[in-house]
């Protein structure tokens, strides 16, 4: 059992239509490892981004939306990641 802690700097991108927002995020994310596979239940994750200078700058985006798409963007980026250090168990083969 070994527990892994990593950082890593993520870009979540808004089209707002009149323009394309890239942010940066800063992920901080945590994850046990038992037999070389990740133990799924225990994969946390903090993100820091300047939500004040959004906000200030697009006053009318809404933060709670932009809050979910980036956690599922960081999500899916920490899986990626996950899956190319080979931590995560292969879901069944199809023989089909």
């Amino acid at each position: 059992m070994v527990w892994l802690l990593e950082k890593k700097v993520i870009r979540h991108f808004v089209d707002l239509g009149f323009e394309r927002v890239e942010i940066p995020i800063r992920v901080k994310f945590e994850f046990e490892v038992r037999d070389g596979v990740l133990i799924a239940d225990t994969l946390s994750f903090q993100t820091l981004y300047n939500k004040k200078a959004l906000q200030k700058r697009y006053p009318h985006l809404n933060l709670t939306s932009l809050e979910n798409a980036i956690e599922t963007t960081v999500n899916e980026k920490i899986l990626e990641h996950i899956k190319e250090c080979g931590f995560q168990k292969e879901e069944g083969c199809s023989d089909a």
